[in-house]
């Protein structure tokens, strides 16, 4: 039987009641069982019900899409929230009190200036200074004073390997 594609109007060959794709748009459709009719276009992808000619294909509803809950963006910081652990002031320190190796460092730096050897504690209790001062998260101060201690005692061993370099080549 000769049909005629509802598409595009090129005409196929097929069976009344068999599905048939068109040669031309490849549009699938079905045979009716009148001669002469013309059917009406069928998808046949999607999951669509395949329209029969004796009654007409139901009207379905667009699926309706229920709102997306709304949640906060992940690895959101918030200072002090609750189950975060903030080591307590008391294990490191009272609030503001000055780090112990900071005034060391200081004391000992400008000790290097009379005698070389204490510089080199100087430096060495400075640089421990700043970091346990980095590691205290604030409850802890003096950085400035170890700081200092750190320059005094490279300012002091720098002086006294001039005086060292000065005294040999008066020597000789």
């Amino acid at each position: 039987m000769k049909v005629f594609c509802p598409n595009c109007g090129t005409d196929n060959e097929g069976t009344p009641g068999s599905r048939v794709t068109c040669r031309a748009c490849t549009a699938s459709y079905e045979v009716p069982f009148e001669a002469g009719a013309t059917p009406a276009p069928q998808p046949s992808f999607g999951g669509r019900p395949v329209q029969t000619f004796d009654q007409p294909a139901p009207v379905q509803p667009p699926p309706q899409m229920a709102p997306a809950p709304v949640q906060p963006p992940p690895n959101v910081w918030t200072p002090n929230a609750p189950g975060v652990f903030v080591q307590p002031p008391s294990a490191v320190g009272a609030p503001g009190q000055t780090n112990t190796l900071a005034i060391v460092s200081l004391v000992s730096s400008l000790l290097g200036c009379l005698c070389g050897v204490s510089s080199i504690v100087g430096i060495v209790t400075g640089f421990m200074a700043i970091s346990q001062i980095n590691a205290s998260g604030g409850t802890q101060k003096g950085r400035e004073l170890a700081i200092g201690g750190v320059a005094v005692g490279f300012l002091s061993c720098l002086m006294s390997a001039v005086w060292v370099a000065i005294s040999m080549a008066q020597r000789h």
